[in-house]
């Protein structure tokens, strides 16, 4: 059990990178203020806590050019 707490940690940090980047696409795309990328940037932070769906994300609004 400890190598799959270990291996969903890996993937969680990494999600929690690419949730940056996702938050500011969308922010920059609507409306352009700090409270819009909090909003963004709470949603992708709990979509980064589900192994794969964080990557999902950032991979569907990286393939469309926003």
């Amino acid at each position: 059990m400890n190598g799959l707490n270990f291996i969903w940690g890996v993937i969680t940090i990494v999600q929690t990178f690419l949730a940056y980047g996702t938050a500011y696409r969308l922010t920059k795309r609507g409306g352009d203020n700090g409270v819009s990328l909090f909003g963004w940037l709470f949603l992708h932070q709990l979509a980064a806590t589900v192994p794969g769906l964080g990557i999902y994300l950032w991979h569907k609004y990286k393939e469309d050019d926003l």
